[in-house]
């Protein structure tokens, strides 16, 4: 690849370029992603009764860094991704759209609804949110794929939904990740994007874990 083609493949965030990826790369199998959407303000956590949370207007910037939708299409992904390879994309019913066009500009082609979280409190309450329209109850993880990995496929009857109690801002449920091993086998590369910690048998990208891929990007990005 020359200069001229890697400047092509940089974003830039804020002020900061993007670098893309950096040399050769691994190329993975299955790709795991939980990007920072951009939210601005919106409703979400207030005082709670009975799984019910109260109105507040919040920014989700204050519990972790952004990204525009743009910037996130512009990560480098299709350089780390194999020629077969399925994407898990959590998203936000307020961001389908959006989570569309990283699923094509990333290379892939949207499948269906991997999983669906339905979020619990610790006391074992179903978490409930106010929104603008329905109260809110869960998260979606979208998958989708390129080339043919069907054929990789293990078992067809890993369950989608997925009830787990909410841990930190953003966390995301361990059960997932497991279901996904449970799907395709431990043999695959499997990469973690927006990582929050290290997970064995995963390698990971993003500004909160040790990274293992040379998906560089700002320092202030990637979680």
């Amino acid at each position: 690849m020359t200069n001229t083609d890697k400047n092509d493949l940089n974003a830039t965030f804020g002020n900061t370029v993007l670098p893309a990826v950096v040399g050769s790369q691994t190329k993975y199998q299955i790709i795991y992603a939980d990007p920072a959407w951009k939210f601005g303000s919106r409703l979400a956590n207030g005082n709670d009764k009975n799984g019910i949370v109260n109105l507040k207007q919040v920014k989700i910037g204050d519990n972790y860094t952004v990204m525009t939708t743009d910037d996130i299409c512009r990560l480098p992904v299709k350089n780390i991704t194999a020629d077969d390879a399925v994407l898990f994309l959590w998203t936000t019913d307020a961001h389908l759209e959006e989570a569309m066009k990283v699923i094509n500009a990333w290379g892939f082609k949207y499948k269906t609804i991997g999983f669906t979280w339905l979020k619990k409190e610790q006391s074992g309450v179903q978490s409930c949110y106010v929104g603008f329209w329905t109260c809110k109850c869960g998260e979606i993880c979208l998958l989708a794929t390129k080339g043919n990995m069907s054929k990789y496929l293990k078992k067809r009857n890993v369950r989608q939904l997925v009830q787990a109690t909410r841990g930190k801002h953003s966390e995301k449920p361990d059960e997932v990740r497991k279901r996904i091993v449970e799907m395709f086998g431990d043999e695959l590369l499997k990469v973690e994007l927006f990582a929050r910690q290290n997970h064995t048998g995963w390698d990971a990208w993003g500004n909160e874990v040790e990274e293992s891929i040379n998906l560089e990007t700002s320092a202030n990005n990637g979680r």
